[in-house]
């Protein structure tokens, strides 16, 4: 099976759409997880079909910021558990029976609310006890060591530590 998560950024130009399909038309993934998309459910019905990806879950953007989506072939079985502006939580079952979950997420860019996608996160953890599979943009640059870290300002340990 082969997934993708990409931070787009906005799909709202013809350049992004474009990089998108060519994307799909090269990876062509099994599931394909959108974050920042900057679009509503109507804008985006229609990537589904030139995608080739027919089933999908959206959370609208609200504004001009966030939207997430998820796309998936036909034949992947996948069911929803949960969706919120940051995240889409849902669980994969193999052709074998093996069941798996995978949560697409965008954290809180502002740092003073990153606390709320490190909740969240908790809470996903907590809700059921089967392998994991948590990708996207989580809005924060995780290091080990504040050495490894190039350019810009620094970032506090506690950063990490909340992670």
């Amino acid at each position: 099976m082969k997934l993708i998560a990409w931070n787009c950024r906005e799909l709202g130009n013809g350049l992004a759409i474009q990089g998108l399909l060519n994307l799909q038309k090269v990876e062509d993934p099994d599931i394909l997880f959108l974050s920042k998309t900057k679009m509503d459910r109507r804008r985006i019905e229609g990537l589904r079909w030139k995608l080739g990806l027919t089933n999908l879950v959206v959370k609208d953007c609200d504004g001009k910021s966030g939207g997430l989506v998820i796309f998936w072939r036909k034949d992947i079985v996948l069911q929803l558990r949960g969706v919120s502006r940051y995240f889409i939580n849902a669980d994969v079952a193999e052709v074998d029976g093996f069941v798996w979950r995978f949560t697409g997420f965008y954290g809180e860019p502002k740092t003073d609310k990153k606390d709320i996608s490190w909740k969240a996160l908790r809470g996903l953890n907590a809700a059921q006890r089967r392998p994991w599979l948590c990708v996207g943009d989580f809005n924060e640059i995780l290091i080990l060591l504040a050495c490894e870290k190039e350019g810009g300002q620094p970032k506090p340990q506690s950063c990490m530590d909340q992670f």
